[in-house]
């Protein structure tokens, strides 16, 4: 028979072990009950907070879908790229143009006489330089009174309204040239002098005036187009408004007519609602997920009967199968566009259908999402109103949070009144083997005593 390992000093009794069997056989049901309600509670909180986030995927859909620009993009075609490109906005009408681009646009170039190199000379006084109905004044003196000089004063000035000047050497000398920033006859070039030495004379060009020290290389130009036999002049080669919500950027003059093309871009609704039935989608799988019983293996998801994804749930389904009022149109439900509900719950594009409708009434289907009282516009409401900072999810989340904050207190509590029981068992077992020490000792004594009398140790024979 195997000894019992002795820790009692009197007993001989591992009282360590009996006492931490004890408090262990009290605290396991309790600790066991708070693990289970942790667990609960822990599934739920992350449930909640997949749910969340399918609810903030959606919103972030339908808050784009509120804006009818979004539906109502168009592309536009040009029949020559080379000579002109186009883009169109959300006002353009869908339609055919023949375009002729007749000139461009240019800007000015002046370039004055020859000179004997960059560091020459030119003169003093004050240089004043025109675009338009702009002026600026240049102080040419000793520092700055080059053609260089004059080139990097010119270039520096704050007060330049639309003027670059370089210069080229060539081999004839070198010349300076005035450039206006931007094209067009509004932006014609004109320089004068006053003042000083006489010398910046040179640099003068005033055709109102018969000024002619230097000469128009380049001379301003507006661009010129013929939409349908109309002319359209513009100061610049990048031309708005000819065409409503049309622009037209200009690279080269045609020889003849060309098409301009404006259609409806349906590609742009399709994806909105793409992505619009995708994140649905998601979110009914969300929820189907976390509220769904297994009853093979009698597993229920953490949220399975609970009335707050139920009440979600329900109040979108009736929001999106309520018919939107205040559009006239030949529709006004999602069914009627294609979107339809599959025996799961969720959305099931009918691409024919929608086209077709999109085909017939571009305008009125993007109006359907977007209206004050149409499906985005009604859906994101909901969804917003979910996931506020007071809404139902944050306060369940919130009181999630508290009940496990709950279990951990009771889980301190747990801890401290077993330690407690340990204390006490303890100092009982301790008081016990103490005890039986004493009265091992007393025995011993009495066996002693006994076997010292007289005739003790047995009759002699």
């Amino acid at each position: 028979m195997a000894s019992i390992v002795s820790t009692g000093i009197g007993s001989g009794l591992d009282i360590a072990g009996i006492v931490q069997s004890l408090v262990a056989a009290e605290g396991q049901p309790v600790e066991s009950r708070l693990g289970q309600q942790e667990f609960r509670a822990q599934a739920k909180l992350s449930a909640f907070g997949s749910l969340k986030s399918a609810l903030s995927d959606l919103r972030d859909k339908l808050e784009v879908m509120q804006s009818l620009d979004k539906f109502l993009s168009r592309k536009a075609f040009s029949g020559n790229e080379e000579a002109f490109t186009v883009s169109a906005g959300t006002s353009a009408l869908p339609s055919s143009y023949s375009l002729d681009v007749v000139q461009l646009a240019q800007a000015q170039k002046l370039t004055s006489g020859a000179f004997a190199d960059s560091d020459a000379v030119v003169g003093t006084g004050t240089l004043t330089v025109a675009v338009g109905a702009d002026t600026f004044d240049l102080e040419i003196d000793g520092t700055n009174n080059t053609l260089a000089g004059i080139r990097d004063s010119i270039n520096a000035s704050t007060d330049n309204p639309g003027v670059s000047a370089t210069i080229v050497n060539a081999d004839s000398g070198s010349y300076i040239i005035m450039t206006a920033d931007d094209t067009g006859v509004a932006n014609t070039i004109t320089v004068t002098q006053t003042g000083g030495d006489g010398g910046l004379s040179a640099l003068e060009y005033d055709p109102g005036n018969s000024l002619f020290s230097m000469t128009e290389s380049i001379a301003a130009q507006d661009s010129l187009i013929r939409i349908d036999g109309l002319d359209v002049m513009s100061e610049s080669n990048t031309i708005t408004g000819a065409v409503q919500g049309v622009t037209i950027s200009l690279f080269g003059v045609t020889t003849g007519s060309e098409s301009l093309l404006v259609e409806n871009d349906q590609s742009a609704a399709t994806g909105l609602i793409n992505d619009f039935v995708e994140s649905y989608n998601a979110l009914i799988q969300t929820v189907d997920a976390m509220t769904a019983y297994n009853s093979e293996s009698e597993q229920a998801a953490p949220l399975v009967g609970d009335s707050t994804v139920r009440g979600i749930r329900d109040q979108i389904r009736r929001e999106m199968s309520t018919a939107v009022q205040d559009i006239d149109a030949d529709f006004s439900m999602l069914s009627d566009v294609g979107i339809e509900v599959q025996l799961d719950g969720k959305l099931e594009l009918n691409e024919e259908k929608m086209s077709n409708v999109l085909a017939e009434d571009f305008v009125k289907f993007g109006q359907l999402f977007s209206t004050t009282d149409g499906f985005a516009t009604r859906l994101y409401t909901v969804t917003d109103g979910f996931l506020e900072s007071d809404g139902i999810i944050e306060s369940r989340t919130q009181g999630l949070t508290s009940t496990i904050e709950g279990i951990n207190d009771d889980r301190g509590a747990l801890n401290e009144r077993l330690a407690s029981l340990e204390t006490r068992l303890l100092r009982q077992f301790n008081a016990l083997d103490s005890l039986l020490a004493q009265l091992n000792s007393t025995s011993n004594f009495l066996a002693q005593q006994l076997n010292n009398l007289p005739g003790a140790g047995g009759s002699e024979g």
